[in-house]
């Protein structure tokens, strides 16, 4: 008679896991891209120093970091709401 109470709150917990997992998985995913995006800056950045750059290429690099950074700021909404939700 217990097991036919605990087992789905079990299922429950089991599913509510393996949903947090999938979203985390992806919250990785998304962060080794922004972490990707960055290097690809910073080594744009450390090359500029030895060639010459025109406006174009600047604002260019401007719309790169702008979007890095916000991805990045989206993440981190992500990884709060997750944290405040974790069971």
């Amino acid at each position: 008679m217990t097991e036919d109470v605990v087992v789905p709150i079990l299922q429950r917990i089991q599913n509510s896991l393996a949903a947090l997992d999938r979203k985390v998985t992806a919250q990785g995913r998304d962060l080794t891209e922004v972490r990707q995006d960055t290097r690809m800056i910073r080594a744009t950045f450390h090359d500029i120093g030895e060639t010459r750059v025109t406006a174009g290429e600047v604002a260019v690099l401007h719309e790169d970091f702008n979007r890095v950074q916000n991805r990045m700021r989206d993440l981190e909404v992500k990884v709060e709401h997750l944290e405040a939700n974790s069971p």
